[in-house]
Parts: C-alpha cells; sequence; structure tokens
C-alpha cells in the first residue's frame, strides 16, 4: 500500500511523509497531510517555477509547446503568470478537499492510519477549510481544546 501511495504521489518527500505516517495516529497523520499539502503549494509548482525562471522545457518534454509562450513575456508577466498557477494549483487542491469533506460529512467517509480512524476538520471548516488556514499561517488548535 504504500509503494503505491508513492508512487501515485511520485516524490520522495511523499515517500517520507509516507514512512511516517506509519508511526503516527489520530491527529498527528492529518495535520501531517495537510501541512504537506499547504508545504508544498507554497514551495513547489514546475510550471509556475519555470514561468518566474524563464527556464524553457526540454525540447522532447509534453510540456515544450509553452516555451514560445513562456519567452514572449516580460519578467512582469512571467511573475504574474507564475503567480496564478500557484493560485490555480491552491484552488485546485482546495476544492479537491472540499470534494472529500463533502463526502465526510454527507455520505459517511473516513480516513484511517494503520486501521485507526483519523480525525479530520480541526478548524470546523472542513479539509479545505484546514488547508487554506495553513496556508495562510493558522496554527493549528490545540490537542487539549
Amino acid at each position: 500500500m504504500a509503494g503505491k501511495a508513492c508512487h501515485a504521489f511520485a516524490s520522495t518527500t511523499r515517500f517520507g511523509l509516507t514512512q511516517a505516517l506509519g508511526l503516527m495516529s489520530g491527529n498527528l497523520a492529518y495535520k501531517a497531510i495537510i501541512d504537506q499539502l499547504a508545504d508544498e503549494t507554497r514551495l513547489y509548482s514546475a510550471l509556475a517555477k519555470r514561468a518566474a525562471d524563464n527556464s524553457p522545457f526540454h525540447a522532447e518534454s509534453g510540456h515544450a509547446a509553452f516555451n514560445s509562450l513562456l519567452g514572449s513575456l516580460t519578467a512582469e508577466q512571467r511573475a504574474l503568470l507564475s503567480e496564478t498557477l500557484l493560485q490555480e494549483r491552491r484552488g485546485a487542491i482546495h476544492d479537491a478537499l472540499a470534494v472529500l469533506s463533502w463526502w465526510v460529512d454527507c455520505r459517511d467517509l473516513g480516513l484511517t492510519v494503520n486501521g485507526q480512524p483519523i480525525a479530520v476538520d480541526l478548524s470546523g471548516m472542513g479539509l479545505h477549510g484546514d488547508y487554506v488556514g495553513r496556508c495562510d499561517g493558522w496554527e493549528w488548535p490545540s490537542d487539549e481544546a
């Protein structure tokens, strides 16, 4: 199962999360997942980075068609495109988490780690609310609360 999760996400940092989740339970696992999504949204988007840096794609890549567009933009336009792409990435993750929240609330979907249920929606605003809050620097509520 862990191998499948790693291939689905195709990232060595995600492999580390998969390994760490085996050692976690409850709120810690959920917080780690949401925090990783927030961190990766802020720190990484291959296309956004290439747009900001005006770094062309290799001719053999499936994205080489973007090279002429990126090359035609000013630095300010590339920065704006990069920010737009990052916002779209954040929006897509938000929307996916909103769907999962609906399934949790309306269809009795649950998440587990090692067969144990994971508490989700720690903000009371859904998985997507926790994600947006963490992207905006919100602190997790205390486990004692």
